[in-house]
């Protein structure tokens, strides 16, 4: 800091011509170059002794009228005036030994510096008021500004610490004694215990790990010896209600003079990346069972079909066999080898559809299809079954309006074929005889619907949303009637790998309505528009 203005009454001449300054003056001098100042102040006449020295402090010439406290008063900052009257009460009023504040107060060039003032009452009156007090005032701007400037870093560096999704922490160990000397806010969402508690009682954090011989040998290979570097270790905490989390601390360790250990570090609840990279590697496990088992299936099926079909073959031959035909028990035992073979042949075609669709394997080719043509040609299929069940098949149309062209779906033909005979299938085998099997067809909207419904038995609401499990035949596998526990599976995959989807509605004793929604053709989308925008633009 610069020293005060100099004093024009000062005579700079010839040492030798100087006139003699005594002690005092000296040491006021030497005061005023340290940044301080002494005054003196009478009580009773508020006069100011010393005050030029004080002026100087802030730039002012000595003859600067500053001569009174309250002329001194009026360069205390406005909003720093009430705490200076509060701290001379309190010393007036015996709260403390002596009066001291720090205030800013404008300098000569109207910038605000900081001063501390330290003080006394040295002198009474007759009736015991207090007459003369006497203190010394000192310029702090560059160490205030200091501790402001450091203040604000503190302040950044908590708002840092306080935003960030972990904690930081700072723990001195030596030997077998360890304390932490910082910790964040963030440590009661992270380890669900106050910082406050952690800087009280380190055994707050050391109750909550968990270690096990994994995280125990991780953390002796920790050696702040062997000098600067990351450390990194994973290992699970419990809570105090019980649950547990895994925590991820980072660190990197500062060797002291005294032999302690410093340890600067981050900690981090990594439980649901954790859960994350679980879920991630079952899903890679499950990926890579499912592609095995396609490939299993898919050699297995041609290693089944192929001895397979040779038996059904050798049956049919038999059965047909006019030169050396079968008895009829004997043909009646062949039939029913032929028809168990045909099937096994059906139930492991239904398993490879199965698996290529799981797999993303299987593949479709959408064309538009006229519904109801290929809705009749299933019902031809599958004729002979309905004649052995008593059952009638019939499929017609629902048009949108009278001259609505025939419903056309954006579909692959082969797997809406299969769709179609998984649900006819299905709707015979569980109805009654001399029950009805109904398809219709109709175009709502951007969808061609097609619905299969039966007179049978019926579902209850309860096994409804178990329908589509895979091998869940909800107890017909005790009924006696034929059937493997996948198609539906298959179908609602088939529908969805389609850009459709699968309704179903039944009440047990009342049949059931099984409704394939599947995307229109767009060419009858666009043909259902035009008459529209034709009638629109005449009725303008």
């Amino acid at each position: 800091m610069s020293g005060p203005p100099a004093d024009p009454t000062r005579v700079t001449g010839p040492r030798s011509a100087r006139p003699q300054r005594d002690d005092m003056e000296v040491v006021l001098e030497a005061l005023v170059n340290a940044g301080t100042s002494m005054w003196v102040w009478n009580l009773k006449t508020d006069a100011l002794i010393g005050g030029a020295s004080a002026q100087q402090l802030l730039g002012y010439t000595p003859d600067a009228d500053f001569h009174s406290q309250a002329r001194w008063n009026s360069l205390i900052h406005p909003a720093d005036l009430p705490a200076f009257d509060r701290a001379f009460e309190a010393y007036l009023g015996g709260a403390v030994g002596h009066f001291e504040q720090a205030y800013r107060a404008r300098a000569a060039d109207g910038r605000w510096r900081w001063l501390q003032e330290r003080g006394r009452i040295v002198e009474w009156d007759a009736d015991g008021q207090p007459l003369r007090m006497v203190g010394i005032v000192t310029d702090i701007t560059e160490r205030k500004l200091a501790e402001l400037r450091q203040q604000e870093r503190a302040d950044r560096l908590e708002e840092v610490a306080r935003n960030l999704p972990g904690m930081l922490f700072q723990m001195v160990t030596h030997g077998s004694s360890k304390y932490f000397s910082y910790a964040s806010q963030r440590s009661l969402e992270v380890l669900g215990v106050p910082a406050e508690r952690l800087l009280a009682d380190v055994n707050a954090f050391e109750e909550l790990r968990v270690l096990d011989e994994g995280a125990q040998a991780d953390l002796a290979r920790i050696d702040p010896a062997a000098g600067p570097g990351l450390w990194v270790t994973e290992y699970p905490i419990r809570w105090a209600d019980g649950s547990q989390r895994w925590l991820r601390v980072t660190s990197s360790s500062e060797m002291r003079t005294d032999g302690s250990v410093l340890w600067h570090g981050y900690m981090e609840d990594v439980t649901e990346r954790r859960a994350y990279e679980d879920m991630r590697q079952q899903a890679a496990e499950a990926v890579a069972a499912s592609a095995a088992k396609t490939l299993f299936l898919s050699r297995m099926s041609h290693e089944l079909r192929t001895p397979l079909n040779a038996v059904l073959g050798f049956t049919q031959l038999m059965e047909l066999d006019t030169a050396d035909p079968l008895t009829p028990g004997q043909l009646r035992r062949v039939t029913m080898v032929r028809e168990a073979g045909e099937h096994l042949l059906r139930m492991i075609g239904d398993l490879l559809d199965l698996t290529r669709i799981e797999s993303g394997q299987l593949q479709v080719d959408p064309v538009a299809v006229v519904a109801l043509p290929l809705a009749q040609d299933c019902i031809a299929l599958l004729g002979p079954q309905a004649q052995r069940a008593q059952v009638g098949l019939e499929a017609l149309e629902i048009p949108e309006r009278p001259d609505a062209p025939a419903a056309r779906a954006l579909a692959d033909p082969t797997r809406l074929r299969q769709i179609l005979l998984n649900l006819l299938s299905n709707a015979i085998k569980y109805n009654r005889p001399g029950g009805r099997v109904l398809v219709t067809v109709a175009s709502t909207g951007a969808w061609v619907r097609l619905a299969v419904l039966d007179t049978g038995m019926g579902i209850t609401q309860t096994d409804q949303p178990l329908l589509f499990e895979p091998f869940n035949r909800l107890g017909a596998a005790r009924s006696g009637i034929e059937g493997t526990g996948i198609g539906l599976a298959i179908t609602r995959a088939l529908v969805q790998v389609m850009g459709g989807r699968i309704e179903v509605r039944s009440q047990p004793g009342s049949g059931s309505e099984f409704t394939v929604f599947l995307p229109r053709s767009p060419a009858d989308r666009s043909e259902r528009r035009g008459p529209s925008d034709a009638d629109s633009r005449q009725g303008s």
